[in-house]
Order: C-alpha cells, then structure tokens, then sequence
C-alpha cells in the first residue's frame, strides 16, 4: 500500500503541468486558424504556461532533493530497462509491480511524459518564433515533429491515468499522494 504523501510544491508542479498540459493539446486544432486568432493565442498561451511548468520541473528535478530528483531515476541504463521488462511480466501475470518512486515501468512512463512535454513545450515556441519563416524547412520539421508529440499524448495519458485506475483498484490508491497534504 503506498502511503508516500508529495509536499505541496511536488503537487503544484505535477497538477500544472496536467491542467495546462491537457490544456494545450485540446487546444491543439484552433491553432490552425493562423498566428493572429484566438485560437493559436489560446494555444500558444496555454503551452508557455507549460514551458513554465516543464522547466521549473526539470530545474527540481537536476537541482533539489527528494522526490522531485532525477538523481535516482535510471532511465537511460540497462538496469532501468531490465526492471521495466520484470515489471512488463509481472503486470502479464496479473500483479502489480512494487518498487521505489520513479523506478521501472512507472519511472519510464514519468520520466517520458516529462520529455514529451518539453519537446511539446519547446517545440511549440520554437514554431511561434519561426512564424515568419513558415514554410522553410526548419520550420516545417519542428512543426512535423510537434504533431508526432501531440499524437503521443494520449498514450502517455492512457498509461499514466491507467496506472493509477489499475493501482487504485488493486488497494493502493496513489492518486491521493497527488492530493492529501504532507505532513511532515
């Protein structure tokens, strides 16, 4: 059963990133309507929000400690990835992996949606500030690789959220470390 609580700051960072995230990306089609709508406003507005919230989130993640470290995520070494594949099979048989924060499948899953939104974040800047060279090739291949992200959300959303549905229904409700206050 987890108990783990995140402090209010650790909450904040992940609810911003989810409310303007989603956001953003629902957004995503009135932005077609050209750089001075509403639409593409809205959108561009929404993901600096997100710029905001990924980079304060990365800079936690490089220079505090904690649960908002990277400092014991693994995510680009075998041993990572050997503990995603035992935690693949064990959710093949029916049960549900137990491991330390940000370990395994979960700690690959986390650490890929926080790139997904900064590619997101970032590349989406990139094509506001490219505007005025619309059509060249630089723009085209950030605005090409901007709409391969947004097809990856959902799927991103579909395991994280599904995890949590998953963990919940098995008696460990981990939705509610996003949502109860710390105690000390």
């Amino acid at each position: 059963m987890n108990t783990e609580t995140f402090n209010r700051r650790s909450q904040l960072l992940h609810w911003g990133l989810a409310l303007f995230g989603i956001a953003a990306w629902l957004t995503g089609e009135n932005a077609d309507d050209g750089f001075n709508s509403n639409g593409f406003l809205l959108h561009l507005y929404l993901g600096l929000a997100v710029l905001a919230f990924i980079l304060t989130r990365f800079g936690a993640g490089l220079l505090s400690k904690g649960k908002l470290s990277f400092k014991g995520w693994t995510y680009f070494n075998r041993a990572q990835w050997r503990l995603a594949a035992q935690d693949i099979g064990q959710l093949l048989r029916f049960k549900l992996p137990q491991r330390e924060i940000h370990q395994g499948l979960a700690g690959l899953v986390q650490f890929s949606g926080l790139l997904l939104f900064l590619w997101m974040a970032i590349s989406g800047t990139a094509i506001f500030l490219l505007q005025n060279s619309a059509g060249s090739a630089v723009f085209e291949a950030v605005e090409e690789g901007h709409e391969v992200g947004e097809a990856l959300i959902p799927l991103f959303l579909i395991l994280h959220i599904g995890a949590v549905i998953v963990h919940t229904l098995s008696g460990d409700p981990v939705w509610k470390s996003m949502m109860k206050k710390d105690t000390p």
